[in-house]
């Protein structure tokens, strides 16, 4: 008779716990209501309990599927998690053999209270790697020398009395930007800064939207993680009034970039889609997430631009960011929206206070005013052509599939993760393609690829790194 399995936490409660191989529990936080990710928060606590000595150098850590499963969360976020552990040397993993703490590791004593953490084991220098994952990676723009400036002059300028909506110049200062770059037209004071697009996406659910939330499957996974508490009912935006859940109180969308493949989501589809909000009076929230890569084709309009220039009544509500260029260094963002929904944000954000620090503000509004930004997206325009090259040149990679503005390729569920771990531990960073799919959907498998996160010859590295491991598995 098997022994009995510890009764698992429901979603509801913050503390859970962490099986260990050895089938023991051990406590662990998993905090659905804050912004830091869920492979964020798990990362963060294994590193605790290896201090702690409550997991020990050399002991395996459950399998990826078995802790999911424990812990009620995606397998993709435990791989995610346990991926970053081995690339800072907290565990290690090996053919054939259970993923360990890694045995280099100090012992640590067990002590009687787990959660206490123990500063006599130093942590480890992280490698240096590749991040090839879509929304990481990217030059630093903290040695950029018009950042520098930009910053070292906001030093020196009196801020003016703090607005928690944003500082002033700042929301002139992304219009304009928006103007010169986008097309649109937008009126500064309908503008609310944010510390990133996961903040703006938590202040506006929290806000102005109530009931059930349509999101795309596939879909991006940061923005699922930004709504783990949240009802989320995937839906076809390709046809939006077919099979559409009822209830809905929003609709997350990513217009232009359509995982997993980085492409944009044509005008016609577009136009539909505000009319089915129209008819419904479901809230677009259109997340502008990477939208300056439009490198080698003409800008398709914004869906808050088209509902402004169109006879609709559908409700968009913008949420852009500068963290993708920036890198999440550099948090900041910003909302676009008006009218009630509008004001209510405002309120909200008011009462909250800045996102982040007026200096930082008055840095970006002079970085953009200086034309710092758009100089950077001619940078980042002429790396993803030289990528573009590099992928020609590297040649055949098995499952390869190069439709947009990432590389995707497709594995079974097992290869997938067999990859990202064999290419974690070389210091190469990438995508899980599964984590895009809602659970109850057909999944598919794989890992998905950045490819102008880095330079040229990096790149190429990195692919015939990939092209070699599959090449072996191909071969085993």
């Amino acid at each position: 008779m098997s022994p009995a399995q510890p009764t698992r936490p429901t979603v509801a409660q913050s503390e859970t716990l962490l099986l260990r191989a050895d089938g023991i529990a051990l406590p662990i936080d998993i905090d659905r209501d804050v912004s830091t990710s869920l492979p964020d928060q798990l990362v963060a606590e294994i590193r605790r309990l290896i201090a702690a000595g409550a997991v020990r150098p050399g002991e395996p850590v459950p399998a990826s599927r078995r802790l999911a499963a424990y812990l009620d969360v995606s397998r993709g976020t435990v791989e995610t998690a346990y991926a970053q552990l081995v690339v800072e040397g907290f565990l290690v993993t090996a053919e054939r053999s259970a993923t360990r703490v890694n045995p280099e590791l100090p012992s640590t004593p067990r002590t009687r209270n787990p959660r206490m953490r123990s500063p006599q084991v130093p942590r480890r220098r992280l490698r240096s790697f590749v991040d090839l994952r879509p929304g990481f990676g990217g030059d630093n723009p903290l040695q950029e020398p018009a950042f520098r400036r930009a910053w070292r002059d906001s030093l020196d300028i009196d801020p003016g009395p703090i607005d928690p909506l944003g500082q002033p110049q700042a929301r002139w200062a992304i219009a304009d930007h928006l103007r010169l770059t986008r097309g649109m037209n937008v009126d500064p004071d309908d503008i609310i800064l944010t510390s990133g697009s996961r903040d703006g996406l938590r202040l506006l659910l929290t806000t102005g939207v109530e009931g059930a939330i349509g999101v795309e499957n596939p879909g991006f996974p940061g923005l699922r993680q930004a709504m783990s508490d949240r009802d989320l009912r995937p839906i076809d935006t390709t046809h939006p009034a077919d099979g559409t859940p009822d209830h809905l109180g929003a609709v997350v969308v990513t217009p232009n970039h359509q995982f997993p493949h980085g492409t944009t989501m044509p005008i016609d589809r577009r136009v539909k889609l505000l009319e089915w909000a129209q008819a419904t009076g479901v809230i677009v929230i259109e997340d502008d997430y990477d939208s300056e890569a439009r490198y080698t084709r003409t800008v398709v309009p914004t869906l808050y631009d088209l509902a402004e220039s169109t006879d609709t009544s559908a409700q968009v509500v913008h949420i852009g960011t500068f963290s993708t260029l920036l890198t999440s260094a550099v948090s900041t963002g910003y909302i676009i929206a008006h009218g009630d929904i509008g004001h209510r944000l405002s309120s909200m954000r008011a009462a909250l206070g800045p996102a982040f620090s007026p200096v930082m503000q008055t840095a970006i509004a002079s970085y953009l005013s200086s034309g710092g930004l758009r100089r950077r997206i001619s940078r980042g325009r002429r790396r993803l052509r030289a990528a573009e090259v590099v992928v020609a040149e590297v040649g055949a990679i098995p499952g390869l599939v190069h439709e947009g503005r990432t590389l995707v390729i497709e594995t079974r569920a097992t290869t997938a993760a067999r990859l990202r771990t064999d290419l974690a531990e070389r210091g190469i960073l990438v995508a899980s393609l599964a984590a895009g799919w809602s659970a109850d959907s057909d999944v598919r498998h794989g890992i998905v690829i950045a490819h102008s996160n880095v330079e040229a010859a990096v790149l190429h590295q990195a692919l015939e790194t990939v092209q070699s491991l599959l090449s072996e598995r191909g071969q085993r």
